[in-house]
């Protein structure tokens, strides 16, 4: 015999059946209870949730939705979140002035000395232009001088002699006269003075203050300037 008697079986359903509604019963006057404290239910045997839940009054629910509603909804039970922003502030543009940069002029630029042909000897560069009457420099040249001699200014050449000799008894020539110095002798251009044979200084020391007075200038530049300038031409001193 493999199935039991249908009048058998029914008392034994029938059994069941009522354990299952008293304990629906049960539960429902537990939901009752805690539906009147206003918490969400759980569920773990859904059959009969709606029903049970329809006779309590309480919200039904599953357990991972009593979860989520835990972590977001109960301010209680809330799991404290944590932002990973990091809050930006933008800083006005830095606005860096601009850098003046003052550069020298080169030390064989001519400087500021007027207009027209002249000649024009610098005395803390010690150096001499030749210029031409539309302001072209023709020619420069270092040269040796006197520290403070002569005084600045504008002056005519008065003379030129193409040998001179010195108080010392020097040979100088191309010797070319603007102005004075303050003991009344004359002051002007030349080529390297020569004692006893010997020059005073070589070509390779012009660019020094190493004379008494006058503007010592090498051979060739002392030929320039003797061609260069007749009585009555301009000679510009600056510092």
């Amino acid at each position: 015999m493999t199935d039991q008697d249908p009048a058998i079986r029914r008392p034994h359903l029938q059994r069941r059946a009522e354990e299952r509604r008293r304990r629906n019963q049960l539960v429902g006057v537990c939901l009752a209870v805690i539906a009147a404290l206003g918490v969400v239910v759980v569920l773990l045997d859904g059959d009969h949730a709606d029903e049970v839940a329809a006779q309590a009054g309480a919200t039904v629910t599953t357990p991972e939705a009593a979860v989520a509603a835990a972590t977001t909804d109960r301010p209680g039970d809330a799991v404290a979140q944590v932002s990973t922003t990091v809050p930006t502030t933008t800083l006005p543009p830095t606005t860096v002035p601009p850098t003046t940069v003052t550069t020298a002029p080169p030390d064989d630029a001519l400087p500021p000395s007027g207009e027209g042909r002249r000649v024009v000897f610098s005395i803390d560069r010690q150096r001499m232009w030749w210029v031409d009457h539309d302001g072209t420099v023709l020619r420069t040249a270092l040269v040796s001088g006197r520290e403070r001699t002569p005084q600045t200014g504008t002056f005519q050449v008065f003379s030129k002699s193409l040998n001179a000799t010195g108080l010392d008894g020097s040979r100088m020539d191309y010797f070319v006269r603007f102005t004075h110095g303050p003991n009344g002798w004359a002051i002007g251009f030349h080529d390297i003075p020569v004692v006893d044979g010997q020059p005073v200084q070589t070509d390779e020391e012009l660019g020094q203050p190493l004379s008494a007075g006058c503007i010592r200038q090498a051979t060739e530049d002392a030929v320039y300037t003797w061609e260069f300038l007749e009585v009555g031409d301009t000679v510009v001193v600056v510092d």
